[in-house]
């Protein structure tokens, strides 16, 4: 029985050991990836230029920008996400596809991809505004007749 016990423990350490192998593997790859595209310059940017946005929006919030950008980099900011972010990614990429962005990325056309990121994602937000704003009549009026279905007190 001792044996056995002694066998059990050892196999047991040897798959903790395994998996230990495999996480700083896939840890390592993941973050070659975000240094491939310069994750922690694009990541702060996309922040800025969606705060950017924000104030477009809503000028008042102006005054407050460096409150804002002193919380987002305590709370989103690279140091602070890029451990949560790398478990993301290796949820969702084996580390051969991990190895297959890092050479796209590593080309002139993954590079320029990469810096684009940020104005790319702040573009589309503000599209994505634009076209709600532009329609806002007809979202008022959806909500409305949705709101008379079921019976509900309009929003105030």
């Amino acid at each position: 029985m001792k044996k056995m016990m002694a066998i059990a423990i050892l196999f047991l350490s040897i798959i903790t050991v395994h998996a230990e192998e495999e996480t700083e593997r896939t840890n390592k790859v993941v973050f070659e990836y975000f240094k491939t595209m310069k994750m922690a310059t694009t990541y702060q940017q996309t922040i800025e230029k969606m705060l950017d946005l924000q104030m477009k929006q809503n000028p008042n919030l102006i005054p407050l920008k460096d409150a804002l950008l002193k919380f987002f980099d305590k709370y989103m900011g690279w140091e602070s996400i890029k451990n949560d972010l790398a478990n993301i990614y290796m949820k969702n990429f084996s580390d051969a596809e991990l190895k297959e962005l890092i050479i796209f990325y590593k080309t002139p056309t993954g590079q320029k991809a990469a810096l684009l990121v940020p104005t790319l994602a702040t573009e589309g937000a503000e599209l994505g505004q634009r076209r709600v704003r532009e329609n806002m009549a007809e979202l008022q009026e959806m909500i409305r007749a949705r709101m008379a279905v079921d019976k509900v007190a309009p929003l105030r």
